[in-house]
């Protein structure tokens, strides 16, 4: 059974832009896991943040 265990890397002090999420993540699929770019509203209001989430899947 795939390991289906989700990180988060958030950009809680807005440091990480459009281009840096991308190379985070292509580093980390370069390196086996599964990753994507996603974005959320904390409390359904105020500044979108954006993280990039990441898990590794395994073969049986």
């Amino acid at each position: 059974m795939a390991d289906k265990t989700r990180h988060k890397i958030r950009n809680l002090l807005m440091k990480l832009n459009d281009e840096d999420r991308n190379t985070l993540c292509c580093l980390l699929i370069k390196a086996g896991y599964a990753a994507r770019i996603g974005k959320e509203r904390p409390g359904g209001k105020g500044q979108t943040m954006y993280f990039v989430e990441y898990w590794e899947e395994k073969d049986d």
